[in-house]
């Protein structure tokens, strides 16, 4: 009876440490679209790291063509990320629609239009691939690039100018 135990149990073992080292059949590695916004008329966009073709529509519009077998599961039909910078505005993304094939973003769009925005840099599942899950995340780093303006050199600049007006004046009358 001891012997029959041991075989149970090390076939048991067996077993669990084969479940543990294996891959599920129906699991496999998520897809990820990265999309990052550079300034108002730049954009780029990479599925599992290689780089799409980012068509540029106008300022603040791009469109790129979605993968082979793409399904949109997103709800509301796009997923809208808030612009870092002011949280009034969005960036929106639609995977599929009308052109099934395409992608369709819009930066500085006016939130509460019935769409509920996430975080800027945040992931989300938008899709499937052959059964295989597709996330996006949205990385808005056009706020960088966009001119702020130096109000400490321009205020420093204006001052000298207002000093200098009595010498010049002084000199010309």
């Amino acid at each position: 009876m001891f012997d029959s135990t041991l075989k149970i149990l090390a076939a048991l073992m067996l077993a669990i440490t084969a479940a543990w080292t294996t891959q599920p059949v129906f699991g496999g590695a998520v897809h990820q679209f990265v999309l990052t916004e550079n300034s108002s008329t730049s954009l780029s966009v990479t599925y599992d790291g290689s780089p799409l073709t980012v068509n540029f529509v106008s300022s603040e519009s791009w469109n790129f063509i979605l993968p082979a077998g793409f399904i949109n599961t997103s709800v509301e039909g796009g997923q809208a990320w808030t612009e870092p910078e002011n949280s009034t505005l969005m960036n929106f993304v639609t995977f599929g629609g009308e052109v099934a094939n395409l992608a369709f973003i819009t930066s500085d769009l006016l939130a509460g239009s019935g769409v509920s925005p996430i975080a800027d840099g945040t992931s989300v599942e938008v899709g499937t691939v052959g059964g295989v899950v597709v996330f996006a995340t949205f990385n808005d780093k056009a706020a960088a690039s966009e001119g702020v303006p130096d109000t400490g050199t321009t205020c420093s600049l204006l001052a000298l100018s207002l000093i200098g007006l009595p010498f010049l004046r002084r000199k010309l009358c």
